[in-house]
């Protein structure tokens, strides 16, 4: 018991010293700011949240012992555009506009015609839209089929006497 009153005494004793001593040189301290570094560069927050934000943020910051420099801007993701807009196309029920906007992409073209589903052209669809594809560029059929590959047959339409 008296080594436990004797340990309560000193550590009364040092929380009142030590108090009266933090107090005393708190007056008396300067603050010298010589020599150390400057802020630091922050790199703002771009927020591009959502399912419905075709943007990609991109943010930095660079910092030196004399200045600093933050910016951020947001990438806008054209593939990611094309798809929403198709799908709304054909929510409006306009599926023949929505495929045609994602034929825009040269992978979808390929991937269209390779099914045996050409992408619509001019109001054309099925083989008179091979079939006009063909006639604007023959390239890209000679690539997907070789060189003697020749479009299928379309009849044309005939026009109304008068």
């Amino acid at each position: 018991m008296k080594r436990f009153a004797l340990r309560m005494m000193y550590w009364v004793i040092g929380l009142l010293l030590g108090g009266s001593l933090a107090v005393a040189f708190a007056q008396d301290t300067t603050i010298n700011y010589k020599g150390q570094p400057p802020p630091t560069a922050m790199a703002p927050s771009i927020t591009a949240m959502g399912n419905d934000i075709c943007a990609i943020p991109i943010s930095g910051a660079v910092s030196s012992t004399v200045i600093g420099f933050a910016g951020g801007t947001a990438i806008t993701d054209a593939n990611c555009e094309r798809i929403k807009l198709a799908r709304e196309l054909s929510n409006q029920s306009l599926k023949v506009a929505a495929v045609a906007l994602l034929c825009q992409d040269e992978r979808v073209w390929k991937a269209m015609e390779m099914s045996g589903s050409p992408c619509p052209i001019g109001g054309a669809i099925g083989d008179a839209a091979r079939l006009a594809w063909w006639e604007r560029n023959p390239k890209p059929y000679k690539e997907l089929y070789g060189e003697t590959w020749t479009p299928p047959a379309v009849a044309k339409p005939v026009p109304a006497r008068e």
